[in-house]
């Protein structure tokens, strides 16, 4: 008696992408029998999507709520739960607050402000770590712009704050705050992912090389500064290197310990360069991977130590040049600071904290090494993309660069083994 044939399995956009991304992997590695099997996987998919019936109209479906966690960012970067939950107290009418008792009866001060009661010592700091030099800033706004008592000698403007601080304030209110201030997060770093070209499911999946655990390793698609010239890009949107959790970094340094071990053999020093810039955007961080030759590569660390100290202003409040041959730029550079950083092979490097971000160039480090190597400027200015046939070539050269020191193959091979036994 014949089998029924089960019903191929509907996927999602990225599952589909992961699909294509096996299917591209196999192809480079050689593996004709994969590739076939995943690419039936995929039409079989393409054909149960578009036979997939049209959902019904929108005026008589019932739509769904989808329930997000909101979260905070702090001032190190360090996203956050919104916690707490209060319920918004009901209006009635404009009326005075009320002012809270600071002293009590034999003059002693009891206490500050109206929600001294309310807090404890944890929950004033988890507040003071999610608060940001804006937020006391529009606050001492507020206060100065609602202030309309009269001062004198006696009477000084901080007497003034202090006063209105003891009127008693809705904690609710505060509480809405926090929950505008983390809806407005949430729609910008949608926004932010929705545009990103480096998110994994939005790359472009032919010019990718290598897929690890949490990050992969890729092309650029653009013309590329010198022969070679790769990234290496985490999965998950994250803003810089300094914010990334610590498997995450720890796949990115065995990327860079093949990539180094590969140029080795080809006689040519790499480096490595992060700009983490703009970080209130919210970007994709990318490292990028140039070789260079031998003999202009042991003169690159003067160059970059040279560029960096007359980078930004004569008078900085940061120390300009921060060496990273004891300590990496996690530990260096604090969360949530804006900053360059540069490593030369699997040796140290340099970082530079920038203070000025509209006058540092998103290029500075991609200008030193062309000049170390004469490139044109086109090249590291603004470096225009390439078609197809000339990003496929550039792809399986390179991966042929980097077959020997692939260390992904492990996990490739342990999922083409899954696809032998479905």
């Amino acid at each position: 008696m014949p089998v029924a044939k089960q019903p191929p399995k509907v996927l999602t956009q990225t599952e589909m992408n992961q699909l294509a991304a096996k299917i591209l992997k196999a192809e480079i590695m050689g593996d004709q029998e994969t590739a076939d099997k995943l690419k039936s996987q995929l039409e079989d998919a393409k054909e149960a999507q578009a036979n997939q019936p049209a959902p019904s109209s929108p005026n008589t479906s019932h739509v769904e709520e989808e329930e997000l966690l909101l979260t905070r960012l702090d001032r190190s970067g360090m996203v956050r739960p919104l916690t707490g939950h209060h319920h918004p107290e009901p209006k009635r009418g404009r009326r005075r607050k009320e002012k809270v008792k600071t002293h009590n009866e034999s003059g002693e001060r009891e206490r500050y402000f109206a929600d001294d009661d309310q807090h404890s010592l944890k929950s004033l700091v988890e507040r003071e770590r999610m608060s940001t030099a804006e937020d006391a800033n529009m606050m001492f706004a507020r206060l100065a712009g609602r202030s309309i008592e009269k001062t004198d000698d006696d009477h000084q403007v901080d007497d003034v704050f202090m006063s209105r601080a003891n009127k008693r304030t809705s904690a609710s209110k505060y509480h809405e705050i926090d929950r505008s201030k983390a809806i407005n997060e949430h729609k910008k770093l949608s926004e932010a992912m929705e545009k990103c070209k480096f998110c994994f499911e939005q790359v472009q999946k032919h010019l990718i090389i290598a897929i690890g655990i949490k990050t992969y390793l890729c092309l650029p698609s653009h013309k590329s500064l010198t022969d070679g010239h790769c990234l290496i890009v985490p999965m998950q949107h994250v803003s810089s290197g300094t914010l990334l959790d610590e498997d995450v970094w720890m796949e990115i340094q065995i990327f860079r310990k093949g990539l180094t071990k590969m140029f080795e053999d080809l006689e040519e020093d790499v480096v490595f360069m992060e700009t983490a810039v703009n970080l209130k955007w919210l970007p994709h961080m990318v490292i990028e991977c140039i070789p260079i030759p031998r003999e202009v590569g042991d003169m690159a660390p003067i160059y970059f130590k040279k560029a960096i100290m007359d980078a930004g202003p004569e008078w900085s409040q940061n120390k300009k040049l921060v060496d990273l041959s004891q300590k990496d730029v996690r530990k260096s550079v604090p969360k949530g600071f804006p900053y360059f950083s540069v490593d030369f092979g699997l040796q140290g490097g340099f970082a530079h904290v920038i203070e000025d971000e509209k006058s540092f160039p998103r290029y500075f480090g991609r200008e030193i090494v062309g000049g170390m190597i004469d490139a044109e400027p086109e090249l590291w200015r603004k470096p225009h993309n390439e078609n197809f046939d000339d990003q496929r070539s550039k792809v399986l050269k390179f991966a042929e660069w980097w077959k020997p020191f692939d260390w992904t193959q492990r996990l490739q091979q342990g999922e083409g083994q899954e696809v032998s036994h479905q």
